[in-house]
């Protein structure tokens, strides 16, 4: 754009992006694909940080502004940057450093219907169900809708929703701490373990 040029861009950061985008998976059908591909025809004028979030969408990732560049932050297995425990965090008054809570049981879809882009059917919207018959069993079902931008494989589009489903099943729990210019060498999207002494589970 006018206000952002290549070298305003994290290049090896989406080079990474790629390379795990690109990686052979089973398609569901019993061959493989790439994890993940978009296939996407932009027909109206948008702008641009809205395009840009819908493309980071498909890779499941998104833009950070570190200070210097434009990166990109994407949910994928990786190693802890730092750990955190008592020594290193500000002590408030009442002595807990770590504050839990949790997501509401509302908010822990067990069921997604994925729109996606089928090609073989002239290029119509279909829709994949994806379910988590152990989790709808035991909390009821509780479905919500979601779209895969540029999306033309039903493999991805089950992945998609797998992913969202996983999500929002698994990871339940968030803690909130402070710290010092400790703190200065994350980005959003670090993965940092928690050593709490008077925490267990």
């Amino acid at each position: 754009g006018k206000r952002l040029g290549a070298a305003d861009v994290d290049k090896w950061a989406l080079y990474v992006i790629g390379q795990y985008c690109d990686q052979s998976v089973p398609d569901g059908f019993g061959g493989t694909e790439p994890r993940i591909t978009c296939n996407a025809y932009l027909t109206t004028q948008r702008k641009a940080w809205d395009v840009l979030s819908d493309f980071c969408s498909a890779m499941r990732c998104m833009p950070v502004w570190n200070g210097q560049t434009l990166t990109f932050v994407q949910d994928r297995p990786s190693d802890k940057v730092w750990t955190y425990n008592r020594s290193n965090v500000v002590m408030p008054d009442d002595g807990a450093p770590f504050r839990y809570s949790f997501s509401a049981l509302k908010d822990r879809h067990n069921a997604v219907e994925v729109n996606w882009t089928d090609p073989d059917n002239g290029w119509e919207t279909a829709t994949e169900l994806v379910e988590d018959t152990q989790a709808i069993a035991r909390y009821g079902r509780n479905v919500t809708k979601m779209d895969a931008f540029g999306c033309t494989s039903r493999g991805q589009a089950h992945r998609a929703g797998l992913w969202l489903i996983k999500t929002e099943l698994l990871e339940t729990q968030t803690v909130d701490f402070s710290v010092g210019a400790e703190g200065l060498r994350h980005v959003p999207g670090d993965v940092i373990e928690i050593c709490d002494d008077d925490y267990a589970g």
